[in-house]
């Protein structure tokens, strides 16, 4: 597998490579900075955990990163039809990104920063760096429910297709946008649906809420609002009620949508401060933690407000970022803001 920046101090490193990154790392090729992006799946991995059918709700001309242009054929594109605008950013601009290398470390040597990673192989890499960039994302650490059996093999925080649920039955915990339209979804394509709501609604899009609403009035899809998980077993997920009873619902498949919350490690073993209680690195205007040459992109600065941060609002942190570097230099150099 092919390496970029082992042999050479880079301007800038990027630790996760999403969308804000690719912009990220055009900007500094065309201000003439050495940069590279380093990932451990593919290029925009998180997006592969989409659901397969998915269409984003921002239209096109929101999505488009760095005036490169975004043609779809409808007004929002698709998983797959932004995961090829991806490829086709990345190969057309020429940018390098190390794919599948998990970093495992950043470290402060004077001037300079060290990236660790490691292959699925183990072996290891490190890269030079007079600036870093973490924007890892979240998708990686779904929050966890703390029950006995959230780790059997038949409970995922990720849905991707209903196909293979269709006729089966399957728990769905959670209250959110995602939990609401993967119900609907599921019983579309034959799946019998149980939702446990903590609260007594839904927290979804306007249009999607009366249509679970409807569906659960009906008896199409079954609901148990104000109500916990206690117990995740193979066959079962027992919950208790708002009558404070205990009650066994039948499971097949348990998908817990019960949001993400970023991991921050990195940032914290390399100095940067991050608030407890909101998980949000603590940041400068130019996107800079309290370690100079140490900055943050994307989802990760929203801490455990994950849906706050998303591409359209976050596809100009790159150019904010490089353009900083390039400032503390005493370079003027103009970076598009998107």
């Amino acid at each position: 597998m092919k390496s970029f920046g082992l042999d050479e101090i880079q301007d800038l490193v990027i630790i996760g490579v999403g969308p804000p990154a690719l912009v990220a790392l055009l900007e500094a090729k065309r201000a003439g900075l050495s940069a590279v992006g380093i990932d451990k799946g593919p290029a925009c991995g998180a997006l592969v955990k989409h659901p397969t059918y998915m269409k984003w709700f921002s239209t096109s001309d929101k999505l488009e990163l760095a005036g490169f242009p975004l043609l779809t054929e409808e007004k929002s594109p698709s998983r797959r039809e932004y995961l090829k605008y991806c490829r086709a950013f990345l190969k057309y601009h020429d940018l390098h990104v190390n794919t599948y290398r998990t970093v495992t470390a950043i470290r402060r040597d004077g001037p300079l920063f060290h990236v660790d990673a490691h292959d699925a192989f183990g072996r290891p890499y490190s890269w030079r760096a007079r600036n870093v960039v973490a924007g890892t994302g979240f998708y990686d650490s779904p929050r966890p429910i703390h029950v006995h059996g959230e780790h059997l093999p038949h409970v995922t925080h990720h849905y991707t297709d209903a196909h293979m649920y269709a006729f089966h039955d399957v728990v769905i915990i959670g209250g959110g946008s995602s939990a609401a339209e993967i119900a609907l979804e599921l019983w579309r394509e034959g799946a019998h649906v149980t939702v446990i709501l903590r609260d007594e609604r839904f927290h979804t899009k306007f249009w999607v809420e009366p249509d679970i609403e409807n569906r659960i009035k009906e008896g199409s899809i079954a609901c148990h609002r104000f109500s916990t998980v206690v117990e995740i077993t193979p066959d079962e997920v027992v919950i208790r009620d708002q009558d404070e009873k205990r009650v066994r619902i039948p499971a097949d498949f348990v998908l817990a949508m019960t949001g993400y919350e970023p991991d921050t490690s990195l940032l914290k073993a390399a100095g940067a401060h991050v608030d407890e209680n909101s998980n949000k690195p603590l940041l400068t205007d130019h996107l800079e933690t309290n370690v100079p040459g140490l900055y943050v992109m994307g989802t990760l600065i929203a801490g455990i407000e994950s849906n706050v941060v998303f591409i359209e609002n976050s596809r100009d942190h790159g150019a904010r970022i490089v353009r900083h570097i390039l400032e503390r230099r005493g370079v003027s150099f103009s970076v598009p803001a998107k």
